[in-house]
């Protein structure tokens, strides 16, 4: 498969906090690189690139913890000599919401863009959901300038809606320049918007979950399989994304076992590069 990176994210399970310990694990595993995310962008650069390079890790990207931080994350992607800078999420509650956020995604992009960078927004499987007579991607796709605006498709997400990646990935050819590699093991539809900013936050900012609201993201968490055991066929994928554009492919982990994570992760990695 080539270089396989991997999504901190992978991590955020609540039980490997200590940051600078993930990135040797991942280097450790096998990992080609990372996405990061949360706590490592925290991280004062120097000391940030010293781990990176001490681990041998590519720093293809990162995720901004909001769509509102994207403009001063962008000295730190650059001291780290990064090629993207992603948007894991963005709340669109209604039509208008989703033709704002397409716009936003311009002018981010254009910053990006100035500043060496490709601006790239990840979904999930709201984006899926009816947007007038198309779908919240095809807006998304069709309103915001290929020059400033790529995706990240998660593949697995994509599924997990009830869509072909494939399919995507064919209809939007050059837009999609990164790849999670996710499994997903069934089709759960798309899903509605959290609207997030009416959920509380702690003192560090982080949205507080009601218990519903957390028993229900943790269900849809566990369609992330096993590697090798989900809806995607991967092969025929990336040799399709391979020819319309895509440049690189990170692993994301939603769920695995309790106790199991780096388990999973290793298997992941391990079936990904000796499979496809």
């Amino acid at each position: 498969m080539g270089k396989i990176y991997l999504q901190m994210y992978s991590f955020m399970d609540g039980t490997m906090n200590d940051s600078r310990e993930n990135l040797r694990l991942a280097a450790e595993m096998g990992y080609d690189g990372v996405e990061l995310f949360g706590p490592l962008l925290a991280i004062p650069a120097e000391e940030l690139k010293s781990l990176l390079d001490e681990y041998h890790l590519e720093p293809i990207s990162m995720h901004a913890p909001t769509s509102d931080m994207v403009e001063q994350l962008i000295p730190l992607a650059n001291a780290l000599d990064m090629k993207f800078i992603g948007i894991g999420m963005e709340t669109m509650l209604n039509d208008d919401a989703v033709h704002a956020f397409a716009g936003k995604l311009n002018r981010l992009g254009k910053a990006c863009a100035e500043n060496g960078l490709t601006l790239t927004y990840h979904n999930h499987t709201q984006e899926f959901l009816p947007c007038e007579d198309k779908k919240v991607i095809d807006i998304l796709m069709e309103e915001t300038d290929p020059k400033y605006v790529s995706f990240e498709l998660d593949a697995g997400w994509c599924a997990a809606a009830g869509f072909d990646p494939l399919a995507l990935v064919e209809q939007y050819s050059g837009r999609i320049k990164l790849i999670h590699v996710k499994e997903s093991d069934r089709v759960i539809g798309p899903q509605q918007p959290i609207d997030f900013g009416s959920v509380p936050k702690d003192e560090k900012g982080m949205p507080v979950l009601p218990e519903e609201l957390k028993r229900q993201m943790e269900e849809m968490d566990k369609t992330n399989c096993v590697a090798g055991k989900g809806l995607v066929d991967w092969k025929v994928l990336k040799e399709t994304a391979d020819r319309h554009g895509c440049q690189a492919y990170i692993v994301e982990r939603e769920y695995a076992p309790e106790g199991k994570r780096l388990e999973y992760l290793q298997a992941d990695l391990d079936y990904y590069r000796t499979q496809i």
